[in-house]
């Protein structure tokens, strides 16, 4: 095989691999975004272990989603604010009725 045909299918290699890393990463958070908040018509019949999960999972999801790039994090943050503080009010109310 050429030299410089070897070196070119390395760089386009390298470049596609390059290209992907962010792809996935971003994947990655939106897979579990998508798991966590999907999960809100289901929060009435949740244990409190599992609420407290989901806040957990909701903040860090914060942290990720603030390092995106404005539309993203505006759109996203508004999302797992509504997803969260549903989670946060179930798992008070459920709390505050254990002792009743």
């Amino acid at each position: 095989m050429n030299p410089l045909r070897v070196k070119g299918v390395i760089a386009a290699a390298l470049l596609a691999l390059a290209l992907a890393q962010p792809a996935r990463a971003e994947q990655a958070w939106q897979a579990t975004f998508d798991e966590t908040c999907s999960k809100s018509n289901q929060a009435m019949t949740m244990s409190v272990q599992e609420l407290r999960d989901l806040l957990a999972t909701c903040d860090a999801l914060q942290k990720v989603i603030e390092t995106q790039e404005e539309s993203v994090r505006k759109v996203y943050l508004k999302r797992l604010s509504l997803c969260r503080n549903l989670y946060a009010y179930m798992l008070e109310f459920k709390q505050s009725n254990q002792g009743k």
